[in-house]
């Protein structure tokens, strides 16, 4: 193990947790990966249709996540 990747292990929490430092559950973390899953698919090259129907599917999922406290971001600062 490098010292790098024994440092990012070390910083990582062994619970994810929410920003409110909660504990996730099941259910938030589901949201959390559709959330990370449409995010990979509007960054693909697809049919216009498809990229516009996934990028409004994302802006929905994304007040979810920020509703829910699960992650912060402005998805624009993304480049989405």
């Amino acid at each position: 193990m490098t010292a790098s990747s024994a440092a990012a292990a070390s910083s990582a929490p062994a619970f994810p947790t929410d920003l409110l430092h909660n504990e996730f559950t099941a259910d938030e973390r589901k949201i959390l990966a559709v959330y990370e899953q449409l995010k990979e698919l509007v960054a693909e090259d697809l049919p216009p249709s498809a990229a516009a129907n996934l990028r409004d599917a994302l802006a929905s999922v994304s007040i979810v996540v920020t509703g829910l406290a699960l992650d912060f971001e402005h998805l624009l600062d993304q480049g989405i």
